[in-house]
Formats: structure tokens, C-alpha cells, sequence
């Protein structure tokens, strides 16, 4: 089930919501974390009672696993069970076919691909669950209960594209009563979030999403405008895609009055590719921080080590968003610019700070041609019409993406014919582009947005939850087919 579609908005979520809040009235406070279970459940299986299946071993499995390591504490062997459960799931599910793929590729066998549809989210529920376990073994989790661990897994609003959450964070939140109260400020500031999440999904994402669809299908005849185009807007479609659907997990968990970690923190402006990754996945981030870079030592064992462990983390990140080489080509790309950083220390404060945000922009932007590629090849060739196309204006094909959206059909209602000519379309697609990166760069983000009003001492902000509820009501409007979130696939 999507957040972007009228069986969440108009039926889902009061249903769920009005159940949840009608039985903490009661003080049913376990019947209403049945009804959040059953209704994640449902959430999830709407797309696939397989995959659902799935996801309630996944569950019962690793809870099993806690309970055991919270009698046999240090268990060095049930803390290996769990690794190898959780990570042979999801290498089965997610990279088998790739490992088969190159390995007919390299030694010239004949296995047969196995044709796996990918479950969704699992490499984010695997992830939160991984940790669980690990920290179980750690001593640091209490005794749960079945019901209290199964909410912490599949509470919907994280439960397909995260953040990864600890439990830590979110159980102690179900456990206090005083959060089982309907709490107007909270269902405010969750509105908003969830309104202006979907906007950025809806109505910018999405138009992008179009012109990059088109330029990808055809970059064989790209010219040099149009490859640059083709990469700054799929840079805008992936960063309002994600973190729109961050915006709206956020403001959703506000509505059950439950407080969901930000994953983005306004990641393109950063003045440096290590700025970027402390704000952009941020929980994907801390994972791999926590459970990997950690481990193998941080930065406690020298500079070459840590130059290492670095690569290391961002190699993984890369092999964790999907089973291509052009995810681990990008991961790579990040963990050389990483390892390069740290080598500069110091000497890149001493950059002014605009060539560092430019420069960080424009890798980031090259890095993402390769992420959404379909081979490394294709990359290549879109980086080489960047650099050598031809000259020319912008592909009309992707210009007219922009057409069905805001300015384009606003001026199509009040001056019908005015937006015909052939520049209007090439007109409106600079101004999006130009307006897209002015949003990502210098305007403030959702968060800052709803804290901004919700500052007693701020008087000018009160215009912020008119703009959220109008962008929601528009973004409704807007639905229209199937448009499901980028990091869905991941």
C-alpha cells in the first residue's frame, strides 16, 4: 500500500488511527497495539501475502533468537545464527541471482537465475532486526514481549523504506501512557509533515520522475544540455522522492504521537561528501557506523586502518542498495571521496565554502547517473554526452514533462494557447530545475519548517500549516496511477 494513494489517505490510516486512539480512551493500551500490528500487517500484505508471510517469520524468528540471548547472555554462537539468518535471507532474496549471473559469467557455468521478486523493505526491516539481535547479545535489550517486538518491526510508517530505528527508540514510546493521548500539537505537526512530504513526493518527485524516465530510455541520442539536465534532475527526483516519504513516515508516527528520527537533514548543503552522508540516510548511516566501522576498529587503529574501514562501510553501503554494479561502482566512488577528505583533515576547511558546497553538489550529482543506470555502460554514455554531446537546447520530450504540473497548467487554464509555442515548455523546465535546487540548497527543510511554527516566540510562521494543508489537498488531487517511492526497489 502506497502513502500516495486514496485507500491510505481516505480509508487505511483513519480507520487505523480512530481504533488506536479508541482504545487507549479505554485504557486497552494491549488491544491497541494489536490493532497497530494487524493494521501493519495488512499494510504490508496488500502488495504481497507472501512477502508477508515473510516478514512474520522474520519476526518470529529473530524474537526467538532475543529471548535465548537474554538467558545465555555473550552467546557467541546463537549471535552467529542470528547474522547468518538475517543476512542469508536477504543475500538469498536480494543478491542470489547476481552471484549466479557472474558467476556464469566468469567460469563459463549454466545456473539458472532463479527469477526472485524482491520483498519490500526487507533490507530495511533486516537491518533494524540485525541490530536488535546484536544488541541483545549486548546485553543492552530488555525483556520484550512478542506483541512489543512485532510493533517495533512493522509499525507501518517505517515498516517499507525506514529509517532504520533502533529499539531503543521507539518500544520506551509505546510503553508511556501519557503518548497514548490524543495530543492535538502532535496530529498538527504530523498533518503538516505528512502534507508537505507528499507534496515533494506528488508534485515535485514525480514531475522529475518523468523527464528522467524519457532521458534514461533514450540517452543514446541525448545531447550535451540534455545529459546535464537528464543527471540534475534525477538528483532532485531521488533527494524529494526519499526524503518526502521520510517527511511523511515522520509526520504519520507524530499522529499516533510517536517521534520518528529525521533521516535527512537538508543533505544538499553539504560542504563536503562526509557532511553529506551525516545528513543524508542518516539512520542508514548510523547503522553502518554502529555495527560495522565500529567493529573493525573505527579510527583506533591508524590512519591506513581507518582508510580502510571507511572504504569498507561505503563499499557495503553501495552493495546494500541492490544487486547491480552500478551500485557497487557508487559506493565506491563515495568511499574514495571519503578516504580523499580525510586525508586533506584540515586543509578543506581552508576552501571557501562555496567551491565546497559546488564541488560536493557536482560529485553527487555524477555519483547519482551511475545509481540509477541500468549498467555501467549506460552511465558511461550519459557522462560522455554530458562531456562530449552535441550542442543543442533541451529534448522537447523532457521539457513537455513539466507541462502537466503547477505553473504549466495553471497558465494552460487562464490563458488557454499561451502555453503552446514550442519555448514555453523549455521555459518552464529551467524554472523548475533552477527552483528544484534552490529548494534542496537553501530553503529550509520540512522539520525546520513545522519547529519554525511551532515557536512561541516566532509570530511570522503561521502561514506554514495553510501552505502544508494546501500543498496536501493539491498533492491528493494529483494522484494519479501507480508512483511508488524510489527507495522502494532497494
Amino acid at each position: 500500500m502506497l502513502f500516495n494513494s486514496y485507500i491510505f489517505v481516505f480509508a487505511f490510516l483513519p480507520l487505523v488511527w480512530g481504533l488506536y486512539m479508541v482504545f487507549n480512551k479505554q485504557k486497552w493500551f494491549a488491544m491497541a497495539n494489536v490493532v497497530l500490528v494487524i493494521g501493519s500487517l495488512i499494510f504490508y500484505a496488500y502488495n504481497s501475502v507472501e512477502f508477508c508471510v515473510l516478514l512474520i517469520g522474520s519476526i518470529g524468528i529473530n524474537y526467538g533468537l532475543h529471548r535465548l540471548l537474554v538467558r545465555y547472555t555473550k552467546n557467541k554462537v546463537l549471535l552467529f545464527a542470528g547474522v547468518l539468518w538475517n543476512l542469508g535471507v536477504l543475500f538469498y532474496v536480494k543478491y542470489f541471482d547476481f552471484f549466479l549471473e557472474n558467476t556464469n559469467a566468469l567460469l563459463g557455468t549454466d545456473f539458472a537465475l532463479k527469477n526472485i521478486v524482491l520483498p519490500l523493505g526487507i533490507s530495511f526491516y533486516t537491518f533494524q532486526q540485525l541490530s536488535f539481535v546484536v544488541d541483545s547479545y549486548k546485553g543492552q535489550v530488555g525483556k520484550y514481549n512478542l506483541l512489543d517486538y512485532a510493533l517495533f518491526v512493522c509499525f507501518f510508517p517505517q515498516l517499507v523504506a525506514g529509517p532504520i530505528v533502533l529499539h531503543s527508540e521507539i518500544i520506551p514510546q509505546f510503553k508511556d501512557e501519557e503518548k497514548r493521548k490524543f495530543i492535538p500539537e502532535n496530529f498538527y505537526a504530523g498533518v503538516q509533515y505528512f502534507s508537505l512530504g507528499l507534496a515533494k513526493k506528488v508534485l515535485i518527485a514525480d514531475t522529475f520522475g518523468q523527464a528522467v524516465n524519457w532521458g534514461y530510455a533514450n540517452y543514446g541520442g541525448l545531447n550535451r544540455i540534455s545529459a546535464l539536465f537528464l543527471a540534475l534532475s534525477y538528483t532532485l527526483q531521488i533527494y524529494f522522492d526519499f526524503s518526502g516519504y521520510c517527511d511523511m513516515a515522520m509526520g504519520l508516527g507524530k499522529l499516533f504521537n510517536i517521534e520518528i528520527i529525521q533521516n535527512f537533514d537538508s543533505p544538499y548543503k553539504s560542504n563536503s561528501v562526509r557532511e553529506f552522508w551525516a545528513r543524508w540516510h542518516i539512520s542508514l548511516t548510523r547503522f553502518f557506523t554502529t555495527y560495522v566501522y565500529i567493529p573493525l576498529g573505527g579510527n583506533r587503529k591508524g590512519k591506513w586502518r581507518t582508510y580502510l574501514n571507511v572504504f569498507v562501510v561505503f563499499l557495503l553501503s553501495g552493495i546494500w542498495h541492490g544487486a547491480q554494479w552500478t551500485f557497487v561502482l557508487w559506493g565506491v566512488m563515495h568511499g574514495i571521496l571519503m578516504v580523499f577528505e580525510r586525508m586533506l583533515g584540515q586543509k578543506m576547511e581552508r576552501i571557501p565554502w562555496l567551491i565546497r558546497r559546488i564541488y560536493t553538489f557536482g560529485f553527487v550529482s555524477f555519483a547519482w547517473i551511475f545509481f540509477r543506470a541500468e549498467s555501467i555502460r549506460q552511465g558511461l554514455a550519459i557522462c560522455k554526452r554530458i562531456l562530449l554531446g552535441e550542442g543543442g537546447g533541451l529534448a522537447i520530450e523532457m521539457a513537455r514533462a513539466f507541462e502537466g504540473n503547477g505553473l504549466g497548467y495553471l497558465m494552460n487554464q487562464i490563458m488557454p494557447g499561451f502555453a503552446s509555442p514550442e519555448w514555453w515548455p523549455m521555459l518552464l523546465a529551467t524554472v523548475w530545475l533552477i527552483g528544484g535546487i534552490a529548494l534542496a540548497m537553501a530553503v529550509p527543510n520540512t522539520k525546520q519548517w513545522v519547529e519554525h511554527h511551532y515557536d512561541k516566540e516566532n509570530r511570522s510562521a503561521k502561514w506554514i500549516p495553510y501552505v502544508a494543508v494546501i500543498a496536501g489537498i493539491v498533492s491528493i488531487f494529483s494522484f494519479s496511477g501507480v508512483s511508488t517511492f524510489l527507495y522502494f526497489n532497494f
